[in-house]
């Protein structure tokens, strides 16, 4: 938390304000709070020193003519910031919008996954890039740090030239705005006996003496209680209640989802309502990455909002937003509450019913007034494309390299990121609903070919670079159609472009890095969520086409996957067809 540590001038005046023989910069006059260390509404005085809290309490503070004084109205009521335990600022959006996004809705604070910025800049420029983005973002972004890729990279290549190694997870646990490790994806190989990840496990857990986060979707009790025993402390794959209570029996913590592949938050609630006596001190809310066209129906506030409907406690309801994650992750002296030490993140509230805010406050200076984003950094996307802008090759590619060294089985989805393998014969025309499947390298140098089934029946083409792996997924009935795509996506410098049987063509620019947009979020809102229409339309059953192209090239989800090195079969660890060079 580099940007808001005090030096010993600052640290002396938060004293002095607090004895009032200092002025105070903020003074919050005779205002209702929520005070969640004694679970009721107070109405006292909040005196705020430079970016931190000072003193609360019915004393008036030393005041001057530079001190701001603010009376609120008499309904009114101040809450803790929000906190994100779990963000993925990538997902189509970028930092910065996402940032704006976040703020909107009364969250202050986002722990966020390093995945994307560690892979796409190594150690040294990804560190320089969280460390800029700290100086100018009033979000105040935290991160963990991940112990694999998700794509089974080889560690060293021309093609992946990043390492999850002791070095470099040493680099990133030892910097101040890196809290835990994880989301640990790999625990299968790691329960298997897997010594180099046992080792990050252990550096993670015992030298730096920090969290671990993990991704354990459909995990036993006696798999969870070995993660528990490994040092795992939370948990955010719960997809039921039952799910839930698992993870809360041995003392791990459950951060609720509502997400955009799964939004399960209701369906939970309804199970948990009827456990009155459940210790909720160990649950957090998540929003987990939800891609844009989502984002209206998540964040924190809006699942606040769900909670009261379905009528939980109002101050369990709002601890579980705040000082949950505060005291999970040992930020409690920093965050997570309104006391004197703390920084001022505040979110003025009509009422507590009303969980989105009229006014935000971050580190003592407004961010939000009146619901209205007074610093809009949207915009302002020259520094990011000095980090993730670059021109792409433009792979010289035929139709025939789009049918080289196809093997006989493809993939069959089961839901929007689970697969199966089914077998077909690559002679033969496409069945109903079947469509060709290709994975090309960035620098045009392999390709792997094989079909799908589930995905859509009226898709004539799409191809896109927003995949974990960073390669180019092209889809589609029409062979000609998918190097159209291709081409046309490559114009963009990466992004998604889809053609539908009835000839309409949808664009989705994502020039940084292939995964992320450079416009505002109201636009990347807008165009997921006509492409997510139209691929409804054209037969696609799930929730959330994106992650389904995401994850076709990652390891940590069953059954089948694409890797550069071939169609892999996860549970039998076999490449099955492999790429054929280029």
């Amino acid at each position: 938390m580099s940007r808001h540590s005090l030096n010993l001038e600052s640290y002396q005046k938060l004293i002095q304000v607090s004895l009032r023989e200092e002025p105070a910069n903020i003074w919050l006059k005779n205002v209702q709070f929520l005070n969640v260390y004694l679970g009721k509404i107070e109405r006292k005085n909040i005196v705020i020193s430079g970016q931190r809290i000072a003193y609360v309490g019915d004393k008036e503070p030393l005041a001057s003519r530079h001190t701001e004084i603010i009376e609120l109205n008499e309904k009114q009521i101040i809450v803790p910031g929000y906190i994100e335990p779990h963000g993925h600022p990538f997902q189509l959006y970028n930092p910065i919008t996402w940032s704006d996004f976040l703020l909107s809705g009364g969250t202050t604070t986002s722990i966020n996954d390093n995945l994307f910025f560690f892979t796409m800049l190594g150690v040294d420029k990804s560190i320089k890039f969280i460390e800029e983005l700290n100086r100018t973002s009033e979000l105040l972004h935290l991160w963990w740090a991940r112990f694999d890729d998700q794509t089974e990279a080889n560690e060293i290549g021309t093609k992946r030239t990043f390492s999850f190694n002791e070095g470099y997870l040493g680099r990133w646990l030892d910097h101040p705005l890196v809290i835990q490790g994880g989301e640990f994806t790999s625990w299968s190989r790691f329960l298997k006996g897997d010594m180099d990840l046992a080792k990050l496990m252990l550096m993670t857990k015992q030298q730096y003496g920090k969290r671990i986060e993990g991704h354990l979707p459909g995990a036993s009790l006696d798999t969870l209680n070995a993660m528990a025993a490994s040092g795992v402390g939370a948990d955010h794959e719960s997809i039921n209640g039952e799910d839930v209570l698992n993870r809360l029996s041995i003392g791990m913590y459950a951060a609720l989802r509502h997400s955009s592949i799964r939004p399960d938050l209701p369906k939970i609630l309804t199970y948990l309502i009827q456990e009155p006596n459940l210790n909720k001190s160990l649950l957090m809310l998540t929003s987990d990455g939800s891609h844009p066209f989502f984002l209206n129906q998540t964040g924190i506030d809006k699942m606040i909002k769900i909670m009261l409907d379905y009528g939980f406690n109002v101050i369990d309801v709002y601890r579980i937003a705040t000082l949950n994650p505060a005291t999970y992750y040992g930020l409690d002296q920093n965050i997570g509450s309104i006391s004197p030490g703390r920084l001022a993140h505040l979110n003025v509230l009509e009422d507590l019913s009303k969980p989105t805010p009229l006014h935000v406050m971050v580190g003592g200076k407004w961010a939000i007034r009146n619901n209205t984003l007074l610093n809009k950094q949207g915009q302002s996307g020259d520094w990011l494309k000095s980090y993730f802008y670059k021109e792409r090759i433009h792979p010289n590619i035929n139709e025939t390299h789009l049918s080289q060294g196809e093997g006989h089985t493809g993939i069959r989805f089961v839901n929007a990121v689970i697969t199966v393998p089914y077998k077909y014969q690559p002679t033969q025309p496409l069945d109903e609903g079947e469509l060709y499947l290709s994975l090309l390298d960035q620098q045009g140098k392999w390709v792997l070919n094989t079909r799908m089934k589930g995905f859509s029946s009226k898709l004539l083409a799409l191809a896109s670079s927003y995949t974990a792996s960073k390669d180019y997924v092209l889809i589609g009935k029409n062979r000609d159609y998918m190097l159209k795509a291709f081409q046309e996506m490559l114009d963009l410098n990466g992004g998604i472009v889809a053609y539908f049987e009835d000839q309409e063509c949808i664009k989705i620019p994502l020039p940084l890095s292939g995964g992320m947009s450079l416009e505002p979020l109201e636009t990347v809102i807008k165009q997921t969520t006509f492409f997510v229409k139209k691929m409804n339309e054209s037969g696609y059953r799930f929730k959330d086409p994106f992650f389904t192209l995401f994850f076709l090239t990652t390891t940590h989800l069953p059954n089948v996957r694409l890797t550069y090195d071939g169609l892999y079969l996860i549970k039998e660890e076999q490449i099955i067809t492999p790429v054929s060079k280029l």
